[in-house]
C-alpha cells in the first residue's frame, strides 16, 4: 500500500488533507511509527536507528513540532532511511517542514482531530495486513500461469476474479531484469510498490505481478498500454531504479497472445528478449520481441554446440588470427557485410583509409578462401556474425 491508496481510504481521506509533497505519493507503507516519545527532543537521540524504511511517521508531541530545528532535523535523518510519509496534527505544521517536504517528495499529512490516533492505526494496518495476503495470493496465481504445465483459462479467471482482478482477453508478458546487487534485499518490496503505482496510473487496478530475486514478471494487457505507453511507463522505472537504488536494469516485453495458456510463451520470449539485448544498443533498455529479428530465430535454437560449431566452420579461422595478432579482421568483415559488402562505407564507418580497407578485404578472402560477394557466403557470415553476437551477450549475463 502507497500513500496513495491510504488516501483512497473514506475514512482516512475524511480525516487527514495532504499538505505538501504530492509528487511522492507513490511511496510504499509498511508500518506505523509514532515518534513522540519525550526522547526525540534530546540532542543525543538518534531516531534514524529505530526507522527500517517504509514508515508512515506520526508525529503529534506539541513540544516537538514546536521546535522547528529538531523537527526538520529529525525528518531529514528518517527521511535518509526512505520513510513513506509524515503525519502531523492540524495547526502543527510550519512553513519550513512544508516546504522541505515539497522539496524531497515526502507526503506531509495533516491529522484532523475527528481522526482518532487509534482508529488511524487500525485502519492502516488492518489493509497491510489484508494487501500482503492479496499480494501473496496474487504471485502464486502469475507462477501458476507461467509455469504450470497443464492450465485451464477459465479457471484462472475465476480465480482472478476472487482476487479482485480482471485478466483481458489479450495479454503479453513483461520481465524485469535488474543487475544483480545483494543490498537490493530489504528494497524489494518498495520497488514492487513503486511499478504498480506507476501502472495504476494508467487503469491497471490490480496487476498480476510475481518477483524473483533480481527478476520482476508482470502481466499486461495490450488492450490498455500500447506500444509506445509501455515503452514510456517501463522507461520511467527503470530511471527511477537506476537513481533511487543506483543500478541498472532491463526490460524485455514478449508477444501478445489471446489464451492465457500462451503467455508462457510469451514470458519465454520476455526472457529471450533480455539475453539477446547485449548484441543490441548498449544504451537501449527495452526490448519487444518482435523487434528481435534474426535474434528470435536463433534463440528457439537450444542446442548452444550446434550454435559454436557453426560459428567455427565460417569465422572461426578469422577469430583466431585477430586473437593471435591481435587484429581487428571480424570487426573489419563485420562492418563490411551490414554495408552491403560496399567498402567504402564500410571504411568510412571503421575510420580507416580505403587503402587499409582493401588490405584488410584481401587478407580476409584468403584466410577464409571464399569470394564474399557470392549471395550464399555472404547470408552465411551475416548469420555466423549475428550468432556469435548473440552468444556473446549470453556470457556477458551468466
Amino acid at each position: 500500500m502507497n500513500c496513495e491508496d491510504l488516501m483512497n481510504i473514506p475514512k482516512i481521506y475524511s480525516g487527514m488533507k495532504l499538505i505538501a509533497g504530492g509528487s511522492g505519493m507513490y511511496r510504499n507503507i509498511r508500518w506505523i511509527y509514532f515518534a513522540d516519545c519525550t526522547q526525540c527532543l534530546s540532542d543525543d537521540f538518534k531516531v534514524s536507528q529505530l526507522i527500517h524504511g517504509g514508515e508512515l511517521v506520526i508525529v503529534t508531541n506539541a513540544a516537538l513540532t514546536d521546535n522547528d530545528d529538531k523537527m526538520l532535523s529529525m525528518i531529514v535523518e528518517m527521511n535518509q532511511k526512505n520513510i513513506a510519509g509524515l503525519v502531523i496534527n492540524v495547526g502543527q505544521i510550519s512553513p519550513m517542514l512544508t516546504e522541505y517536504c515539497n522539496d524531497n517528495e515526502l507526503p506531509l499529512f495533516e491529522l484532523s482531530y475527528d481522526l482518532h490516533l487509534i482508529d488511524l492505526s487500525q485502519i492502516v494496518c488492518k489493509a497491510l495486513v489484508e494487501e500482503e495476503s492479496n499480494t501473496n495470493s496474487i504471485d502464486q496465481l502469475l507462477a501458476a500461469i507461467i509455469y504450470s504445465s497443464n492450465i485451464n483459462d477459465a479457471d484462472i479467471k475465476i480465480r482472478a476474479g476472487y482476487l479482485g482482478t480482471n485478466i483481458s482477453d489479450k495479454n503479453h508478458i513483461v520481465v524485469l531484469k535488474l543487475n544483480k546487487n545483494n543490498k537490493l534485499q530489504d528494497s524489494y518490496e518498495n520497488m514492487q510498490r513503486y511499478i504498480r503505482y506507476e501502472f495504476k496510473n494508467y487503469g491497471l487496478q490490480k496487476m498480476l505481478m510475481l518477483w524473483q530475486i533480481d527478476t520482476g514478471i508482470m502481466l499486461i494487457p495490450s488492450e490498455l498500454f500500447s506500444r509506445d505507453l509501455l515503452s514510456n511507463i517501463l522507461t520511467r522505472i527503470i530511471d527511477h531504479i537506476s537513481s533511487y537504488y543506483g543500478i541498472d536494469a532491463k526490460a524485455g516485453i514478449g508477444s501478445a497472445y489471446e489464451y492465457i495458456s500462451e503467455l508462457k510463451k510469451s514470458f519465454q520470449e520476455a526472457l529471450n528478449s533480455i539475453k539477446i539485448s547485449h548484441s543490441e544498443s548498449k544504451s537501449q533498455k527495452i526490448f519487444f520481441y518482435d523487434n528481435l529479428g534474426i535474434y528470435s530465430l536463433i534463440a528457439q535454437i537450444k542446442n548452444d554446440k550446434f550454435l559454436d560449431e557453426y560459428v567455427n566452420n565460417h569465422i572461426g579461422k578469422l577469430i583466431q588470427s585477430d586473437v593471435l595478432q591481435e587484429g581487428d579482421l571480424c570487426k573489419t568483415l563485420e562492418a563490411y557485410l551490414d554495408h552491403n559488402c560496399n567498402a567504402a562505407a564500410a571504411a568510412e564507418h571503421l575510420f580507416i583509409h580505403r587503402n587499409t580497407m582493401r588490405y584488410r578485404m584481401d587478407k580476409i578472402k584468403k584466410i577464409l578462401c571464399c569470394e564474399l560477394d557470392d549471395l550464399d557466403v555472404y547470408l552465411e557470415l551475416k548469420m555466423a556474425f549475428e550468432i556469435k553476437n548473440y552468444r556473446e551477450s549470453q556470457k556477458d549475463q551468466s
